[in-house]
């Protein structure tokens, strides 16, 4: 029997800030969760450049350097962004001191993806390199529902490792007895 891994939606959301990421190794701290996910979107950042010889189309030279990524929380805690650093938490006056304009900050991102069969898929992408962050969906009718989203947009590129892949993926097994080690996947401190 064929196991259905049809997606139906994602959670488990994590970062983990990355510590080192160059040609001697890779290094990334312990995943901070960030709840209430809503969507995940991606789009490939490619060029294509077209040699021509004899006024012929010769060759397209198709590079990708990685993929654009907008990924919308219902709400981040002012604590969990300091905490990833995204500025300076005051807990006496609940006070986030913050510059949203964080391009280059480098995170592994971590997430579950839930599949129709019950056996969720768990990603890790390597690095995520962070462009941006912020607050959307502001409405002025007091009858009106809407969600203060979170909207957090950054690059999904390769590790400098020599060797060392951009992402890894763990499968839920149907007996459920890697449960453990998929939860521990999401969070877990990694060293290459």
């Amino acid at each position: 029997m064929s196991t259905k891994r049809a997606a139906t939606g994602f959670k488990g959301l994590a970062l983990a800030p990355v510590t080192q990421n160059d040609l001697l190794g890779y290094i990334f701290g312990k995943g901070e969760a960030l709840p209430f996910a809503g969507s995940m979107s991606r789009t490939s950042k490619e060029s294509v450049t077209d040699l021509y010889y004899d006024d012929d189309l010769y060759a397209q030279l198709k590079s990708v350097m990685g993929e654009d990524v907008e990924i919308r929380v219902a709400e981040v805690p002012l604590s969990r962004m300091a905490e990833l650093g995204m500025g300076t938490f005051n807990a006496e006056t609940e006070t986030l001191e913050a510059d949203f304009n964080i391009s280059g900050k480098e995170f592994a991102l971590r997430f579950v993806v839930d599949t129709i069969s019950g056996l969720p898929y768990y990603f890790n992408y390597r690095v995520f390199e962070m462009t941006g962050i912020r607050f959307d969906n502001f409405a002025t009718r007091k009858d009106s529902i809407s969600v203060c989203e979170v909207i957090i947009t950054g690059v999904l590129k390769r590790p400098q490792k020599a060797g060392l892949a951009p992402w890894a993926v763990m499968q839920l097994k149907e007996d459920k007895s890697n449960q453990e080690a998929c939860t521990a996947f999401l969070t877990a401190e990694e060293n290459k």
